[in-house]
């Protein structure tokens, strides 16, 4: 064990967790008086772990969601992270073996949603396991250690994973990405309600063979008295063929329709010391790595007035963002494309009713389920998707949102892509849903009359800084109106109730 150390400004007390080249303190920030986590390397980590942490602390400057260990400052190459007093989800499974069905939803439908933000942003984690899902006081559980993270499509040195969560498919051969991260959360789950992970073995090795070849039992015969909806909603993520898996929202969406969530009780159990398995090399790939692209960003002075403009009305574009403004109307739709000329981005989907009934409590005193769907639950996920377009600037994610060639659809274009043009993104553009009236339902449309709450958000530029803020909009009403395509619903209109 190392020796305590110092680092200017903290008083650092105690080792509280390492692995192959790094280590994690408990320390007290001297000028706060709040307790903080240190990460570092340990005494001769090579160059490749430096490049690591410091990829790590890029990474978490970019994630902008309650759901993933906060970076607080980086001193030298030490990382000053928010601590997590709850502990680490594999020191809970060590102590209680498995987990009770509510709990698991309210572990991992938080970790997807911030996967979500990640995919959103074009990065990939990559090593999703018990290890790295800490906790808060209270039970919020946070992801944590983006040291092997990565762009989309990059191609590494090597591929790290911990084995019992790697995708069989990147056991195989092929490369992480968002559908990996997706296997890995669904393979925590498994692990939770079975109280062993989907594949097991002797060594590392023995589990990406395993993994390779197939060898698993179907949950349901694991965890024989977990919820039949939840368990399918797992399974769902352990699909062999990563395309017929869900997106990480949709998988947050699953497990939140699947069971009613409970409070995780973060005690229970002897202590048991029970050192999870670390991240290894899982595959050393070709040394042929290709830089992502990059969104081009105009120079200030070269942003077009017309983006200048957008960019100050960004809170007046649409009415779902502040309330006030114009607001696209039903009457503007333009005629709806065919399914087959659909974008490729699809709604959010909506599973069969009948192969996984909710029992999720709704949160509204009047009716927000109606034709099998919890639209209270959907509202969230175009909400999720729509968010994630302000937050990387990417008006592709709308398409997920809004019905093609709709009034809606052309408005949130134009400010993502003003805020794109200006080297800046918008961040915590979420509504929490108070209310769902369903007003009909049918035809492959609906109508429902929702009240919601706009939190607080902030426009960032390219450096991350902060350039202005727009405070919580209070209970607003609205008549929305989505329509059914082929993979999901979408929106249609929204207008003032």
């Amino acid at each position: 064990m190392s020796d305590v150390w110092d680092l200017e400004g903290y008083d650092v007390q105690a080792l509280i967790g390492f692995g192959a080249t790094g280590e994690v303190w408990r320390a007290r920030e001297l000028a706060s008086g709040d307790t903080v986590a240190l990460k570092r390397l340990r005494e001769g980590a090579d160059s490749a772990a430096l490049e690591a942490l410091r990829r790590e602390a890029t990474l978490l400057r970019t994630l902008d969601t309650p759901f993933v260990v906060r970076l607080r400052d980086v001193v030298g190459d030490v990382l000053v992270l928010d601590h997590a007093p709850g502990g680490s989800l594999a020191g809970l499974l060590a102590r209680r073996g498995c987990l009770d069905a509510g709990e698991v939803v309210t572990i991992a439908a938080p970790l997807a949603s911030a996967l979500a933000t990640a995919h959103g942003l074009g990065l990939v984690h990559g090593d999703v396991s018990p290890a790295n899902v800490l906790f808060t006081a209270d039970g919020m559980p946070l992801l944590a250690d983006l040291g092997v993270a990565r762009v989309a499509g990059e191609r590494l040195a090597t591929v790290d994973g911990t084995a019992e969560y790697v995708d069989p498919a990147v056991a195989a051969g092929a490369d992480p990405d968002p559908a990996s991260d997706v296997w890995a959360l669904a393979a925590v789950c498994h692990h939770l309600l079975a109280g062993t992970p989907p594949h097991d073995g002797d060594s590392p090795a023995a589990v990406l063979d395993a993994a390779v070849a197939g060898q698993r039992a179907p949950l349901g015969l694991l965890a024989p008295t977990a919820p039949r909806a939840l368990v399918a909603a797992v399974e769902a993520g352990l699909a062999v063929d990563p395309a017929s898996r869900p997106g990480a929202a949709a998988f947050a969406s699953l497990l939140r329709r699947s069971h009613a969530a409970a409070p995780v009780r973060l005690t229970g159990g002897p202590p048991v010391h029970e050192p999870p398995r670390e991240t290894h090399v899982v595959r050393v790939a070709p040394p042929v790595p290709a830089a992502p692209r990059a969104r081009r960003r105009l120079p200030r002075q070269a942003v077009p007035l017309g983006a200048l403009g957008a960019l100050v009305l960004l809170a007046a574009v649409i009415g779902w963002v502040s309330g006030r403004g114009e607001v696209p109307a039903a009457a503007a739709v333009t005629p709806l494309q065919t399914p087959s000329a659909a974008p490729a981005k699809a709604g959010v989907a909506v599973p069969d009713p009948a192969a996984a009934p909710s029992s999720t409590p709704v949160p509204t005193a009047t009716a927000s389920t109606a034709a099998g769907v919890d639209w209270a639950v959907l509202l969230e996920g175009l909400d999720d998707a729509r968010a994630r377009a302000f937050t990387a600037a990417d008006p592709a994610e709308l398409a997920a949102v809004w019905a093609p060639g709709s009034a809606g659809l052309a408005a949130d274009t134009r400010a993502v892509e003003a805020l794109a043009a200006a080297g800046r993104t918008a961040h915590g553009l979420r509504h929490t849903v108070r209310d769902v009236e369903v007003r009909s339902v049918g035809g492959g449309r609906a109508q429902l009359r929702v009240v919601d709450v706009l939190a607080a958000y902030e426009v960032r530029d390219a450096a991350g800084q902060v350039v202005s803020r727009a405070a919580e909009r209070g209970s607003t009403g609205w008549v929305v109106e989505l329509m059914r395509a082929a993979a999901g619903w979408q929106l249609l209109s929204l207008t003032p109730a």
